[in-house]
């Protein structure tokens, strides 16, 4: 298993299972490097005898660094979900907008393109979104939206005096089109492949500092359990917000499904 595959399989997981194999992986590296790889480093490390001094002097800086990297990364992850999040918004906002735009045409042409809108946005909140929860991207919403488009094209403004609402109805969905395809593109956002390498490396010298110091073996195994504990659970929230769309915590069809039921509900049940 290559790195990138180990990262996409913790991003499957559901939040709590991610929570708690970050956490718990952590604790137990240091808990097992405390019982088993300690008295191996104590060969080398016995003779000097203010140990916890040097390994808190060498520790320090990178301490910092790998904490300002931490920080940085979470914000990121953070900015990248709420970014995503106005996406999608756009993209509901839009359809809300172009559904009460097609008032302006007579039926049966109306009922239609009414009826097409409803089904591309359940085809939203019931396809597109659990495919992106998996890293894939359908057609069938861009192809709905195509349909929409060649039934207006065919029928043109349905008189001279409404030329320019049928001008916006199609800047509307022009707009809602490139709504999607801006949210289809967000599908694959996350952090660069090497960012997630200095953050292992850095993991792992941050457990083994832990390992280096002197003290009694139940407060080694306590102090040190907090520690990997509070690191597992930073590494966890940039993973769960790493990709916006693919994570349980991340962005959902909420949007879509709140203008379901407040905008079209109703005309599905006259229906």
């Amino acid at each position: 298993m290559t790195f990138e595959s180990l990262i996409d399989w913790l991003q499957s997981l559901s939040a709590l299972q991610l929570m708690l194999y970050c956490s718990l992986f952590f604790v137990a590296a240091t808990w097992v490097g405390v019982i088993i790889v300690r008295p191996f480093l104590w060969t080398w490390l016995r003779p000097e005898p203010r140990v916890n001094e040097l390994v808190t002097h060498a520790s320090g800086g990178f301490s910092l660094f790998y904490a300002l990297l931490l920080g940085l990364l979470s914000v990121a992850a953070y900015q990248n979900t709420e970014r995503v999040k106005q996406l999608v918004n756009v993209e509901a906002a839009g359809i809300a907008a172009l559904y009460r735009g097609l008032a302006v045409y007579p039926e049966p042409l109306r009922s239609e393109l009414e009826y097409l809108l409803r089904d591309y946005t359940l085809y939203v909140i019931h396809k597109d979104f659990p495919a992106h929860r998996e890293g894939r991207i359908t057609n069938g919403g861009s192809n709905r939206l195509e349909l929409i488009q060649r039934r207006l094209a065919e029928h043109g403004p349905p008189n001279r005096s409404l030329e320019i609402l049928h001008g916006q109805v199609f800047r509307s969905l022009s707009e809602l089109s490139s709504a999607r395809h801006q949210r289809l593109a967000a599908v694959d956002i996350r952090i660069p492949s090497v960012l997630w390498y200095v953050l292992a490396i850095g993991a792992v010298i941050t457990v083994m500092m832990l390992w280096m110091l002197r003290m009694r073996f139940r407060s080694h195994l306590l102090l040190g359990g907090i520690v990997s504990f509070f690191l597992g659970v930073m590494l966890f929230v940039i993973l769960a917000l790493d990709r916006p769309l693919r994570s349980e915590i991340g962005v959902d069809a909420g949007a879509f499904q709140l203008i379901y039921d407040t905008v079209m509900r109703e005309d599905d049940r006259v229906l």
